[in-house]
Parts: structure tokens; sequence; C-alpha cells
């Protein structure tokens, strides 16, 4: 079985409870994440990656392959505050098996 890009969000910086967003996504699909980001708000995509990133500039699919050919399985880990709201967040992007 292929390996899936896991994506999962917290509203704390612990991932005890059941995650807030569970997104599952086929590997193959993986390519078309940076250019389906246009679809989401902008105002969205600057609270979670700030407003100097340009996701169309990653390359997801060498990163996904890299990590299955290194055997890494974690491809990124990010703790966030909504600066209005005062809430804290946890993401999680991995490899499921």
């Amino acid at each position: 079985m292929a390996p899936k890009l896991k994506i999962l969000v917290w509203e704390s910086e612990q991932a005890k409870e059941e995650p807030m967003l569970d997104v599952t996504i086929p590997v193959y699909l993986a390519k078309w994440i940076p250019r389906m980001m246009k679809f989401v708000p902008r105002k969205t995509r600057e609270d979670m990656w700030g407003s100097d990133v340009d996701l169309s500039e990653l390359n997801l699919e060498e990163l996904i392959q890299q990590a299955i050919s290194s055997g890494e399985s974690e491809i990124m880990q990010i703790k966030a505050r909504d600066p209005e709201k005062g809430k804290r967040m946890l993401i999680k992007i991995f490899l499921e098996k």
C-alpha cells in the first residue's frame, strides 16, 4: 500500500485530544497541494504560514520522495499561536504507511 500524506491540527500545543482537522492525501496527489493552496483564503494562508511564504515554490513531491527513501515519516511539526484570539495550535505533517 502506498503511503499517504497526513495533516493533523489541534487547538492546543499538545496532541492529547482528537485533532480538530484530520486530512489524508494520497502521495500521488501531493504534487498538486501547492497549486491547490490558492483556493485557501489569503488570510488563512497568512495565519498558517506567514505573509512571506510562497507555497508555489515548495516541491512537496520531491520532499515526500526524499522522506520515503530515507525512511522518515515526519515531515514537519508547527506550533503556532493565533495573535487575535490567543489560542495555540499544533500542526503535524507526516507520512502514514
